[in-house]
């Protein structure tokens, strides 16, 4: 799948001096904007997101007997190492009751795509308020240059109730609205985000070709079963492989999502991801390497 994976341990610290860097620069002037990337405005309202319904959790927990501050100072931990090894700030993550398992499922997610993605520029990651959604990756620039990374928020209310996450996650798959995770939700959840930063890497560019992208494959693999009508209802039929939440409530095409759920189906499911879904992998990770191309980086 990836050309990353035996990507030479010499590149890798290129990449985090980098990340290190503009990391710094951005935080001199954008650090209390940080904290708040979940409030960001011009948004476009997601129809399919907001079908998601999350659940309460009814279940009763019995009390675990903790030092106090104890797990607070684990998850800061956890989140001194992103900066550590990938120049990633984190906030949010000593945050009181804050599941560990939660924090060490987005963390783990992190160091694994960036082993196989190492050019993606993730400037933070928090844990804050995400409304209607579990998280949420937003594009920002880099301070004032004209490159471009990606701020991940993971919503404090499921950060806070592993099981509502597990439950709402679970119960998501069932309806296939999201692809099956093979990892854990916590884990899934930013491999899924990390899809919307490799569109931002490559400048959005395979917003505009996925759609294309995937009817040209069709028509090559299978364009001779059929023609006219019966073309674009089996191309139709087809592309339903995908997730629900790859389309708009109103059952349109959503290349936003799309892409990221067909990132997040190749990387947890390997090759039992649908077709589509790897059609549109390929199509990811080649405009991003093609914009890493252009900065020099590849």
């Amino acid at each position: 799948m990836s050309r990353y994976a035996a990507h030479e341990g010499g590149a890798i610290k290129s990449r985090s001096a980098e990340i290190r860097r503009f990391a710094d620069r951005a935080r001199a002037t954008d650090e209390q904007g940080s904290r708040n990337i979940a409030a960001a405005g011009g948004l476009q309202n997601n129809s399919s997101r907001a079908e998601f319904s999350p659940t309460s959790n009814a279940g009763s927990q019995l009390p675990v007997r903790r030092r106090p501050g104890g797990t607070e100072r684990i998850n800061r931990q956890i989140g001194e190492g992103l900066l550590e090894r990938h120049g990633i700030e984190a906030y949010g993550f000593g945050t009181p009751g804050v599941s560990t398992d939660t924090v060490r499922g987005i963390a783990a997610a992190l160091d694994d795509m960036l082993a196989k993605y190492p050019h993606t520029r993730i400037l933070s990651i928090e844990i804050g308020d995400v409304e209607g959604d579990i998280a949420r990756a937003l594009e920002d620039r880099v301070g004032h240059t004209d490159l471009r990374a990606t701020r991940i928020t993971f919503s404090t209310k499921y950060a806070t109730d592993p099981g509502l996450l597990s439950t709402d996650v679970s119960k998501a798959v069932q309806r296939r609205h999201f692809v099956p995770r093979s990892q854990g939700p916590a884990y899934s959840t930013i491999v899924h985000e990390f899809g919307h930063a490799l569109t931002y890497a490559g400048r959005s560019a395979a917003l505009g070709k996925a759609d294309s992208a995937l009817l040209d494959h069709y028509r090559k693999t299978y364009g001779h079963k059929g023609s006219g009508s019966d073309t674009d209802e089996s191309y139709e039929k087809w592309r339903d492989q995908l997730s629900g939440y790859s389309f708009w409530k109103g059952g349109e095409f959503h290349p936003v999502e799309a892409l990221a759920e067909a990132f997040a189906d190749v990387e947890l499911n390997g090759a039992r991801a649908s077709e589509p879904a790897q059609v549109m992998h390929r199509l990811l990770v080649d405009t991003a390497e093609s914009q890493w191309r252009r900065e020099g980086l590849m």
